[in-house]
């Protein structure tokens, strides 16, 4: 197994970049809306209906990358979920 990172705020991997991954991992779902200050909680963590998988994706990258072989995976989290570090307001993962 060869596992790739594929950040949803990043330009989309080619299919020759991903072409020898066994395991695409997409980060991050998250249960918010930004906001400057602190991002707006779901209070019951719900995940958006269309999570963003990276920059220039369209409606067939996952599925194209799925019938290329590839197991697709979606990360939960990140730090607007909630940081561990001094002056962070964001607290998503309490609910």
């Amino acid at each position: 197994r060869l596992i790739a990172y594929v950040g949803n705020w990043q330009t989309c991997p080619s299919a020759q970049q991903v072409s020898a991954y066994s395991h695409l991992v997409i980060a991050f779902a998250v249960s918010y809306s930004y906001s400057s200050w602190k991002n707006n909680c779901n209070s019951q963590c719900a995940i958006a209906p269309s999570v963003p998988i990276c920059n220039g994706a369209d409606a067939n990258t996952v599925s194209d990358w799925q019938a290329a072989g590839k197991k697709v995976i979606l990360s939960f989290g990140g730090a607007g979920m909630g940081g561990s570090w001094l002056g962070d307001q964001n607290n998503c993962w309490d609910y």
